[in-house]
């Protein structure tokens, strides 16, 4: 597995958007809220899983092919 997809499946888990609330009370409970609102940090939170995922399930790519 190489370390690209390790990340995404780590991304994938930690912004699940079932998680967004548990982010919040993390955050609120070391001192610093997150600054945005319920629907933007969805919306955020869905983005940055859908990034983990290309990262995940992405093939290789080969820019040059040597024969």
């Amino acid at each position: 597995m190489m370390v690209r997809q390790k990340v995404g499946f780590a991304i994938m888990i930690l912004f699940l958007p079932i998680n967004g609330p548990l982010w919040r009370m993390g955050m609120e409970s070391i001192g610093t809220p997150i600054p945005l609102g319920e629907f933007y940090f969805f919306i955020l939170s869905i983005l940055l899983f859908a990034i983990g995922t290309i990262l995940a399930m992405a093939p290789k790519v080969r820019f040059f092919h040597r024969e």
